[in-house]
């Protein structure tokens, strides 16, 4: 929220042109009167982040932060991207997280729902977001980075190599792309799998932050595959070593 405070005069004019919203709080922005008030507004939003960090198991706060996160996205129409509404989501979840939880307590089947519920609905974002591509024909044959490469607002020429414009290599990554997305949601649930299948993942959304200059993407999608680790299988494997 931080780093995009030099566009937020941007992205309200905007706002204002397009009138887009409905009951969130940046409606109260298009009033005349507000016009000079907006980055109070943001500031605000930038504050109730920050408490909610330090704060912890305060549920008006992380209430507070999913409101603002929403209205993120309203105000910035069409200048975000599908990492944008998973981050939303998670956002959303967290306000039922508990930390401390006991043992066969309630809480703790909660905090497991929400595991769940998370790990499904990334599985499904992958799925849905192959299948949207395969049905186009730019990304069955790799035209789709033709495009792409060229886009000076999106891409970033300044770590693209010169063979990703290579019309074989296109193919290959589309491809890539889509069989990676169609079998991540079957094979993650292996434990055989999971980790080459993550190792993979994060690779693959590092060069999307990087390629196309989106970090805030990569990094949610990167915080994510975090819950799909197995830790207590690794901590349980230290301990066995510890004692041998």
């Amino acid at each position: 929220m931080l780093f995009i405070w030099p566009e937020i005069s941007m992205f309200y004019r905007h706002a204002i042109s397009v009138r887009t919203g409905s009951f969130l709080p940046h409606k109260l922005f298009f009033l005349p009167v507000m016009h000079n008030y907006y980055k109070l507004y943001w500031f605000i939003a930038c504050l109730t982040v920050a408490m909610a960090l330090f704060f912890k198991k305060n549920r008006w706060l992380y209430i507070a932060v999913f409101i603002f996160s929403v209205n993120y996205v309203f105000i910035a129409n069409k200048a975000t991207n599908s990492g944008d509404g998973l981050l939303n989501f998670l956002i959303f979840m967290l306000i039922f997280v508990r930390e401390g939880a006991t043992k066969y307590s309630v809480t703790q089947m909660v905090n497991n729902a929400i595991l769940i519920l998370v790990q499904v609905y990334f599985c499904l974002f992958y799925f849905l977001n192959a299948l949207g591509k395969i049905v186009q024909p730019l990304w069955r044959n790799g035209n789709y980075f033709t495009h792409t490469w060229h886009l000076s607002y999106y891409a970033n020429p300044s770590f693209i190599p010169y063979w990703f414009f290579n019309p074989t290599m296109q193919l290959i990554t589309a491809w890539s792309v889509m069989i990676f997305e169609f079998t991540f949601p079957v094979l993650i649930w292996f434990k055989s799998y999971r980790k080459p299948l993550l190792v993979i993942g994060l690779f693959f959304h590092f060069g999307i932050a990087l390629l196309l200059s989106l970090p805030d993407f990569g990094l949610t999608m990167a915080i994510v595959y975090i819950l799909f680790y197995d830790f207590k299988q690794k901590n349980a494997n230290n301990l066995r070593e510890s004692i041998i």
